[in-house]
Order: C-alpha cells, then structure tokens, then sequence
C-alpha cells in the first residue's frame, strides 16, 4: 500500500509540474539540449522530457546535500526568481544572490561581498552568464536550470526545464527545497508536504 501511495504522489507532482509549464522549452534548441527535448509542437516550440527534468532536480538534490548549506551559492538575476530563491534558501541555508550580480563576488577579496562558495546553483546561465563565468575562474562546480536554448558551456550539471516561466521557477525551487531536505535526512516525504508551493510565488503572480 505505501508503494501505492509513493507511486501516487509522484504522479501528483509530475501533474503539477506540467500545469506550471515545466516541460515548455523555446522556439529554439541547442545541441546540446537535444537529448532531454521530447517533441517539437505545431507551433515551433520544444517540449522538454519532464522525467528527466525529475531525474535532474533529483541529482542537484543529491549534489546539493553533499556540501555545507553555507557554502552553496544560488543565484537569479531574473524577476521570476527572486522570490524562489530567496524562499529556497530560507529553507536550506543556502545563499542567495539575486537581482544584481556584482562582479567579481567569486573572484575579487578585496570586495564586501566576496564569496567562496563550493557550489553555484543559477535558474539561468544566460541571465547569470556573470556568476557562471566567475565561478569557472574560481573552479566552482556550476548546476544551471536550462531551457532549450540554453548554451552549456561551463555547466557541470544541467536541469533541463522551463527557467524563465511565472510559475515554471516557483515550482522547482519549490520541489528542489523538498528533496534537498529530504537528502540531507531532515524531513520526511510526509513532513515536506508542509512546504507551500504558494510561499515561493510572488505575489504579482500568485493568481496565475
């Protein structure tokens, strides 16, 4: 019966991601996004393999739990994801830069606000080509959310999924924060049903 109820909430999950667009990639594919792409619609636009967005978030998950929450940085710099950042780490004790990218924060001491983080986690390397490029200066792992086209140069864990959506962003910061705490041995699956998706919403979208 509990294999029942895991198999149905798993369905549950994927159902939500797919009505918050998780899977709707762009116009436009690179080639290395080729193998996580599913089909192309009639309209020109790629659909991104949602269980391999899964699979995904789960390895980062996995990653993620490996090091110190203080030494993981998360960054976007896009208006979609400066409130599920800054909730994700509110929960995780990760680091969240948003909005702005100072440059130099991964590479530059003589800075205030300089970081040596030991993970960089970005919701989109063209958005955050800064701290992706800082970070491959300073030899920091980088997991990037990437769309369709999404170049992957410098990226050692790509997320592929819809990373500038109104409710795309939410969502995965959303499950990530679940599965992280969930890895690290804190909470339970049962337990993680008490972190709101709606809490990761701004609020100019949170009707959408």
């Amino acid at each position: 019966m509990s294999g029942d109820s895991k198999s149905l909430k798993a369905e549950e999950i994927k159902e939500l991601l797919v009505k918050s667009s998780l899977h709707i990639g762009s116009q436009i594919k690179v080639r290395h996004m080729e193998r996580f792409i599913f089909k192309l619609r009639p309209d020109g636009v790629y659909l991104i393999d949602l269980s391999k967005t899964i699979e995904r978030l789960n390895i980062a998950a996995r990653f993620i739990s490996f090091y110190p929450p203080e030494k993981v940085v998360v960054v976007s710099t896009h208006v979609y994801g400066v409130r599920p950042v800054k909730k994700f780490c509110d929960l995780t004790g990760c680091k969240p830069i948003t909005e702005r990218f100072e440059p130099g924060i991964f590479t530059n001491p003589m800075l205030k606000t300089y970081m040596e983080p030991e993970l960089v986690l970005v919701s989109d390397p063209r958005y955050d080509t800064q701290a992706v490029f800082e970070a491959k200066i300073a030899r920091i792992p980088v997991i990037a959310m990437c769309s369709t086209d999404n170049t992957t140069n410098d990226i050692d864990l790509v997320i592929p999924m819809n990373n500038r959506g109104r409710m795309a962003l939410p969502c995965a910061f959303w499950y990530l924060a679940q599965r992280v705490l969930i890895e690290r041995g804190i909470i339970t699956e049962e337990l993680a049903d008490n972190i709101k998706l709606e809490e990761f919403i701004a609020e100019q979208v949170a009707e959408v």
